[in-house]
């Protein structure tokens, strides 16, 4: 596969990224810091919003696998989705000022489905394509470290550019995550980059479409029952099923420490946004490392269940010991010249953990579409990415509800002045973030250790499939 390629497929994920990142770092701090929304209701309208993905990841990742145009099945989606998915992008953080509490509540849940609903008309198709473009076991695991690199470039810009340009500190907000006019600005310089690079990702690999595969001539027309059936085909799938239970747990762990790390870094830590413009911006630089390292580290662990594994143990001891070491007095106090390194460095070695998974576990689910081609009949990329896609997004609002249940217990919701803030409220709150990963990634590893997918099975499904086709037996089979 060309670079020209691997790349115009890879920055599409630059979109995910920042929209992922605005959810994650800034969007329950937004609605509770700035807009006074309790931490709970702003959990829990972030939580229905990734209710409804529950319907529309697998039905998009359906109605594209069975779509069928000039442009073929993704292309249309990719199009067609930009300009509505940025418009309500911008509104989402632009709240008008005279809203009751209730219906601040309303505003975020529903924009918060709208944007989510609309970044799945694009996202889905586009993930489909990683198992499109290419069939080889290895070269898949690349395709997906681009992809998760543009989209940690996504999360870098978000975190790194939001601190750099938009918060910054004046005379009237020291800490300029609080400073409410910045929010709007923020939003639509963005939502227009969002844009850019979804068109840019459709365009450059539309020369593809030729020879990516098409629906079967045969296929049932779009029915609640049909997409039924094809997600009760792919869950037969046994890896596929472990595969989405490890993910769920770990994005659900993930979306949690990223929905806490601003209350962490303000509160916790003490820090000044441009302390926190230092930190979260290293630490996705980490991710991305961890992106660029997946190929070589999976060749030398030797499989993907492990790598995966690692990753996410990785992750877990890391991004738990500084807390930790704090809460046991093994730590020194805010204010320290030597806090930001050590916190930005630990949480730049932890993240590193979080971009091989996210890498790996593309290139995982690539794999399994073939298993199901074998086992079916019948390739259904966009079921697999959209069961995907509304795994981690459930989990992520799974995590963010968990966020704003652990704000409003801990007490750091609503509070404006890190200097007064009560010393039981920082204990609370480390003790409830602390160990969290730990807690989590050891389950997720339990979960996953029988997933039984390695590079000899692979290359066995994949012989069966060219026999299957080249003795013509290999037909479309309804599921």
């Amino acid at each position: 596969m060309s670079w020209r390629i691997r790349l115009a497929f890879g920055v599409g994920q630059y979109a995910e990224g920042v929209k992922g990142s605005a959810f994650s770092i800034f969007l329950l701090f937004y609605y509770t810091s700035i807009q006074n929304l309790s931490g709970t209701m702003a959990g829990v309208a972030l939580l229905i919003a990734l209710c409804f993905d529950g319907v529309t990841d697998p039905l998009m990742g359906s109605i594209s696998d069975a779509f069928k145009s000039r442009w073929g099945r993704r292309h249309p989606f990719m199009y067609g989705s930009a300009i509505p998915f940025a418009l309500s992008f911008f509104l989402l953080f632009s709240p008008p000022s005279d809203l009751s509490e209730f219906q601040l509540f309303l505003w975020l849940t529903f924009f918060a489905i709208l944007t989510r609903g609309l970044m799945t008309v694009y996202s889905v198709p586009h993930m489909a394509m990683n198992a499109e473009l290419t069939n080889d076991y290895t070269e898949r695991t690349t395709l997906s470290a681009i992809r998760v690199f543009f989209s940690l470039a996504g999360y870098l810009s978000v975190a790194g550019g939001g601190f750099a340009f938009f918060f910054r500190a004046t005379e009237k907000y020291s800490n300029g995550q609080l400073n409410p006019a910045a929010y709007p600005i923020f939003a639509l310089v963005f939502a227009s980059l969002m844009v850019l690079v979804i068109w840019l990702s459709a365009l450059g690999t539309h020369s593809e479409i030729p020879r990516l595969p098409q629906p079967p001539e045969n296929i049932d027309p779009l029915r609640l029952s049909r997409l039924f059936k094809e997600i009760k085909s792919s869950l037969q799938i046994q890896p596929f099923r472990r595969i989405i239970a490890a993910g769920f747990l770990f994005s659900a762990m993930l979306g949690t420490m990223l929905a806490l790390v601003i209350f962490g870094c303000t509160y916790f830590w003490g820090m000044s946004s441009g302390e926190i413009g230092t930190v979260i911006p290293v630490s996705i630089l980490g991710v991305i490392v961890g992106t660029i390292i997946t190929r070589p580290v999976s060749a030398f662990i030797g499989e993907k269940k492990q790598t995966y594994m690692v990753g996410m143990v990785w992750f877990a001891v890391f991004s738990s010991s500084t807390i930790l070491l704090r809460l046991v007095g093994f730590f020194p106090a805010n204010g320290h010249w030597s806090i930001v390194p050590l916190v930005t460095t630990t949480n730049a070695i932890a993240y590193m953990g979080w971009g091989v998974c996210s890498a790996i576990t593309a290139s995982m689910i690539a794999d399994l579409t073939d298993e199901h081609e074998r086992v079916h009949r019948v390739r259904q990329e966009g079921i697999y990415y959209g069961a995907s896609s509304l795994m981690a997004k459930v989990a992520s609002g799974f995590g963010s509800f968990a966020a704003g249940i652990i704000t409003d217990i801990s007490g750091v919701a609503g509070l404006s002045d890190p200097v007064l803030i009560d010393p039981a409220v920082i204990l609370r709150f480390g003790l409830l973030w602390g160990p969290l990963p730990l807690v989590v990634c050891g389950i997720a590893v339990f979960v996953i250790r029988n997933y039984d997918i390695d590079h000899v099975r692979h290359a066995k499904i994949l012989q069966e499939i060219d026999i299957r086709k080249s003795t013509g037996k290999h037909l479309y089979k309804k599921v």
